[in-house]
C-alpha cells in the first residue's frame, strides 16, 4: 500500500532535523541584512557545523579566491575573503553538502543536482544585477534553493520504503502530486520555514510556478517564475558547462518581462554570463 500524503509530510518534518547546515545559512542571511553585523558573527555561526567549517576553509584556500596566504582556521578564512564573500561561500557550501547524494527517485545524479542548483543561483543573481530589482546575495541564495524540495521528496520516498521512480515522461510536478500528494515547491517551502529563512525567499520557492496565487508577489517570486521559462528543469552539469551558446526560447510576456523590458537577446546574454560564472566557480572552487 502506497504511503499517504500525510505520511510523506511527516517524513519531511523529520528530514528538517538531519543537518544544522541549512539553519546556519538562514541565520547568515539575516546577518547579511543587518548593517551592524561583522565577520566575527558569521565566523561564530559557521563554527556550529564542523562540515561547513571545513568546506569554508577549503574554499577560502581554493584557486577561486586567488593565491596568497593559506589559512587553517575559520576565523582567518573569513577574514581573508570578507563578510559578504563568506556568506556567498556559505551558501555554496550548504548546497554542496546537501546535494552530495543521488536523487534516485528522480534519476538525477548528485553532480547534476548540484549543477542545477548553482546555475539557478547564478542566473537569479545575474537577473538581480541586470534589473537592479533585488539584493544580489538574496537572489543568489533563492536560486540555489529553487529545487531544494526535490531533495526532500526524494529522501522521504527513500525513508518510506522507496519504489517510486519518475519515468521521464510525465511533468515533474504532476508526478510529484500523483505519487506523494504535493509538489517540490510545497516541500521546499516547508523545509525553508523550518530552517527560519526569510518569508520573501520562502514565497519565491513556494510560488515559483504560480506567482498569480500571491496577492503581491515579490521580485524573487516573479524572477523565479521567469527562470522557470528559460532554464530547463532537470538540466545537469553538461548543460551548465556547455561551451556553445544556449538559445533561449521566446521570452513569454509575464509581469516580470513587462516590468523590466527583457528581450530574447537580453536573456541569452544573461544565460551566457551565468554559464561563464558557473564554469569559473565549478572549475576553481570544486574542480568540476
Amino acid at each position: 500500500m502506497k504511503p499517504s500524503k500525510e505520511k510523506y509530510l511527516e517524513a519531511i518534518t523529520k528530514i528538517v532535523r538531519f543537518s544544522p547546515a541549512p539553519r546556519v545559512l538562514g541565520k547568515a542571511m539575516a546577518l547579511l541584512s543587518d548593517p551592524n553585523s561583522d565577520v566575527n558573527e558569521i565566523a561564530a555561526l559557521i563554527k556550529t557545523d564542523p562540515a561547513l567549517t571545513a568546506d569554508i576553509i577549503r574554499g577560502a584556500n581554493s584557486a577561486f579566491y586567488g593565491a596568497g596566504t593559506r589559512v587553517s582556521s575559520l576565523d582567518h578564512a573569513v577574514q581573508k575573503i570578507g563578510f559578504k564573500e563568506s556568506i556567498r561561500l556559505l551558501g555554496l557550501a550548504v548546497t554542496h553538502l546537501l546535494s552530495a547524494r543521488d536523487l534516485g527517485s528522480y534519476g538525477i545524479a548528485a553532480d547534476d543536482f548540484w549543477a542545477e542548483s548553482l546555475f539557478n543561483g547564478l542566473f537569479m543573481e545575474e537577473l538581480a544585477r541586470t534589473t537592479q530589482g533585488a539584493d544580489l546575495d538574496t537572489a543568489h541564495t533563492a536560486g540555489l534553493l529553487r529545487f531544494i524540495g526535490r531533495l526532500a521528496i526524494n529522501q522521504s520516498i527513500k525513508d518510506l520504503g522507496g519504489g517510486l521512480f519518475w519515468n521521464g515522461l510525465m511533468p515533474l510536478d504532476a508526478w510529484e502530486n500523483e505519487n506523494v500528494g504535493f509538489s517540490q515547491t510545497h516541500a521546499g517551502a516547508l523545509l525553508l520555514r523550518s530552517w527560519n529563512f526569510a518569508e520573501d525567499t520562502i514565497q519565491a520557492v513556494e510560488w515559483q510556478n504560480q506567482p498569480d496565487s500571491v496577492v503581491s508577489p515579490n521580485w524573487l517570486t516573479l524572477a523565479m517564475n521567469f527562470a522557470s521559462s528559460v532554464v530547463p528543469q532537470g538540466m545537469g552539469l553538461a548543460f551548465a558547462a556547455l561551451a556553445t551558446e544556449y538559445v533561449a526560447p521566446s521570452v513569454s510576456i509575464t509581469p516580470f518581462v513587462s516590468r523590466y523590458g527583457l528581450t530574447a537577446e537580453g536573456t541569452r546574454e544573461i544565460l551566457d554570463k551565468t554559464r561563464r560564472s558557473f564554469i569559473s566557480i565549478s572549475s576553481k572552487l570544486y574542480d568540476y
